[in-house]
């Protein structure tokens, strides 16, 4: 479903018309954003081509629905639009972190919506994934349909979670993210994640620990 989603053209706001980069594909990406506040929409455009497929691989870690990728995607473009003048392109702030801290508070936002909505982001286990917890207590080879069921899996415990809890667990652990990129991501420190990660592991072995045993 990913590249899927990845091959997909996501149309922008009606103010960016399709752009022919010229000279502006060999633009640095904080020169491009000094573009862009200048006035040149169609720089936005060569920053949209340049960073949608990351962009889109942050919000597909949270979501697998191919429609809300790609409105998540929309928004933190949008949002990225509006909010350029906050951008400070160093080497050590990129372009592409900036979008994908962007990205990540767009999708904790909508797992706030949906907490406050009362939305249930948990749902009883398929028998696959019931298969999958017996094949672990008994010590059995897994099957090649494994690695899939435990992804699933793994996402409804995660979907248990607060969800700035949740957020950082699929960086962390789902998406082999480093400690450091992780922290820079959600806006907080290293220790401060290191801290909340350890909580979130007591949380998830008091909860589901009797799953596995």
């Amino acid at each position: 479903m990913l590249d899927e989603v990845l091959n997909i053209s996501i149309p922008m706001t009606s103010k960016l018309q399709a752009a022919d980069p010229g000279d502006r594909g060999e633009m640095s990406d904080a020169l491009l954003a000094e573009a862009v506040l200048a006035g040149d929409e169609q720089a936005f455009e060569v920053i949209f081509s340049r960073h949608t497929r990351h962009v889109t691989r942050v919000v597909s870690r949270f979501f697998r629905d191919r429609s809300e990728v790609e409105e998540f995607v929309q928004q933190s473009f949008t949002k990225a639009y509006f909010s350029l003048k906050s951008f400070r392109g160093t080497e050590q702030h990129s372009m592409t972190a900036w979008l994908t801290r962007i990205a990540v508070n767009i999708c904790y936002d909508e797992f706030r919506r949906k907490q406050r909505r009362g939305e249930s982001l948990f749902t009883d286990m398929s028998e696959a994934e019931n298969g999958y917890i017996e094949q672990i207590a008994d010590g059995r080879s897994r099957s090649p349909e494994s690695s899939l069921v435990a992804t699933q899996l793994l996402e409804k415990i995660l979907a248990g979670l607060d969800p700035r809890d949740r957020i950082a667990m699929t960086l962390v652990y789902s998406d082999q993210c480093s400690l450091d990129e992780a922290a820079e991501a959600i806006g907080i420190s290293s220790s401060n994640l290191k801290s909340r990660l350890f909580r979130c592991r007591g949380q998830i072995k008091a909860r589901f620990g009797h799953l596995f045993k």
